[in-house]
């Protein structure tokens, strides 16, 4: 069932928000299970993208290591802007999706994916996000991350 909605083009399952709502448990096997990474689209434009957790990290890791922050740890600005990442189950996913995309597309709000206990057959800390849905812009490495890079390569 869940074969004949993905779109497998450049390596990303690419489903529309509607078909995200209606398979939301697949959705999470896909990503967690198989390690796949999902991109929503609303409207034919990409709004969104659901990745596992460990990808969610590397991608942290790339973006300071292409354009460090500004701020250094110790000082209070460097954690104004670290909104933090909501955690939340599927059923609350389903509850109140239209608020959970306006919150990731608008305000670009991270909302990590807490799994059932039992998915699958395996077992999972249900207290712990497994997948991480984040506005796509967040996602592609854009390229004024790169070019920041080198622009302050220039600069030392």
């Amino acid at each position: 069932m869940i074969k004949e909605y993905m779109n497998q083009d450049q390596g990303f399952v690419r489903w529309s928000i509607e078909e995200f709502k209606a398979n939301l448990l697949e959705a999470l096997k896909i990503v967690v299970l198989a390690g796949r990474r999902i991109v929503l689209q609303q409207a034919g434009k990409e709004v969104a993208a659901i990745i596992p957790i460990k990808e969610f990290h590397r991608l942290e890791y790339l973006q300071h290591e292409l354009v460090p922050p500004i701020w250094e740890p110790y000082e209070e600005e460097y954690y104004d802007d670290d909104g933090g990442i909501h955690c939340v189950l599927l059923s609350e996913i389903e509850a109140e999706f239209n608020d959970i995309i306006t919150e990731i597309t608008v305000y670009n709000e991270l909302f990590g994916l807490l799994p059932p206990q039992h998915l699958s057959g395996k077992e999972f800390d249900a207290f712990a996000p497994v997948a991480i849905m984040m506005n796509i812009d967040k996602f592609w490495v854009s390229e004024y991350w790169i070019a920041e890079k080198d622009r302050l390569k220039a600069c030392r």
